[in-house]
């Protein structure tokens, strides 16, 4: 049987709620969830078929003979739970909207611009705040599902966070002890002194996971985003959470905002992406004309997040994704309560402008390719 167990830490605030929507609590199910979609990105299977088939034999499905899951995963509270309702207030952060040049400023305006949809005013998200410690537990009788769960659980804690706005460092975790079966290899606990220790730790602890989750390394273009050719960019740490992402906020804010002109460009960093008092709306599209809209939404391929290493640094991490699955992007006008493609106004998907801001803040590249 395989059993891994961590003691966690989180580093910054979590918005992630109970079946109410609104009352902040640690779901199992939520955590498995991103557990799937890092298992997705890092195997980059092309045969879509094929990649639902192999998830289904490691965390079940509702399909057909797929079955329970094979791994368990379950969390229970060291700590007391600490609830904060306003994190603007909470934390003593300073921002504000600025009418005449439409733009958030202050001291922490890069926090309030990265976590924007968690604290608009009269619409703040209750969260869990940084420091609270948990037990996650992942047991399976299953080896190779164990293994490929466990390396997914890396990835959503090393690349990613939880919660409502997790691409954009809401729910980022610290591992602080390992108990257990560690798969091979693989390394949970951060002991990162500077970036070049992080980068060693993170490239060794990546080659891992795609040898144990067979990664597709050939170049098919994937029709989802993936792992396939990852860039990630480590900045020198900071002494706290809220310094660590307010420098990456900071610097994502003035760049979109000195940009705001470049409506087609800028979508790539996400959509849909609203312009014109939200009367105008940039989506994604998959062919050149009215029907051919991919989906209202699409995720951006960057990931902002903060890496605490047992040094009690923080480090300013930024991921950029392979994009898969996109080829056009569309300007929609608003008719009658209905998105309506504006004069077959498509343009080819780009992303020029995300390397441009990459290399704008390149300081030392962890994972060149």
């Amino acid at each position: 049987m395989g059993l891994l167990k961590l003691k966690c830490r989180l580093i910054t605030p979590m918005f992630m709620a109970g079946g109410d929507g609104r009352t902040p609590e640690l779901r199992p199910s939520e955590f498995k969830g991103m557990m799937r979609w890092w298992w997705r990105a890092i195997k980059a299977e092309d045969d879509i078929k094929r990649l639902k088939e192999e998830e289904a034999k490691i965390f079940g499905g509702a399909g057909e003979g797929e079955g329970k899951s094979k791994v368990q995963l379950r969390i229970k509270g060291i700590s007391p739970l600490n609830i904060g309702n306003n994190l603007k207030e909470d934390y003593r952060l300073n921002w504000y909207f600025n009418r005449n040049t439409s733009s958030l400023v202050g001291e922490n305006a890069g926090i309030g611009y990265l976590l924007y949809s968690t604290v608009l005013p009269q619409r703040e998200r209750s969260y869990i705040k940084d420091g609270y410690e948990f037990e996650l537990t992942l047991i399976s009788m299953d080896e190779e599902a164990f293994n490929k769960a466990c390396s997914s659980l890396w990835l959503a804690i090393y690349l990613g966070g939880f919660g409502t706005r997790a691409r954009r460092g809401g729910g980022n975790i610290e591992i602080t002890e390992v108990n257990g079966d560690e798969t091979g290899s693989l390394n949970f606990k951060c002991d990162a002194e500077n970036i070049s220790k992080l980068k060693d730790f993170l490239k060794r602890n990546l080659e891992r996971i795609k040898e144990i989750c067979e990664a597709n390394t050939h170049s098919a273009q994937l029709e989802y985003t993936n792992l396939k050719n990852p860039r990630i960019l480590i900045f020198e740490p900071k002494n706290n959470w809220k310094d660590a992402l307010n420098f990456l906020g900071e610097a994502y804010k003035n760049f979109r905002s000195r940009n705001k002109s470049q409506i087609f460009e800028t979508a790539a960093f996400g959509m849909p992406v609203m312009h014109s008092r939200f009367s105008v709306r940039m989506v994604p599209y998959i062919v050149p004309n009215k029907k051919g809209r991919l989906s209202d939404r699409w995720a951006s391929p960057l990931i902002f997040k903060v890496i605490k290493t047992s040094y009690n640094l923080y480090f300013p991490v930024i991921i950029k994704l392979s994009a898969g699955g996109i080829k056009y992007i569309g300007k929609e006008k608003k008719e009658d309560g209905d998105w309506e493609l504006e004069n077959n106004n498509v343009k080819n998907f780009t992303e020029n402008l995300i390397n441009t801001f990459l290399n704008f803040l390149y300081r030392r590249d962890a994972l060149p390719r």
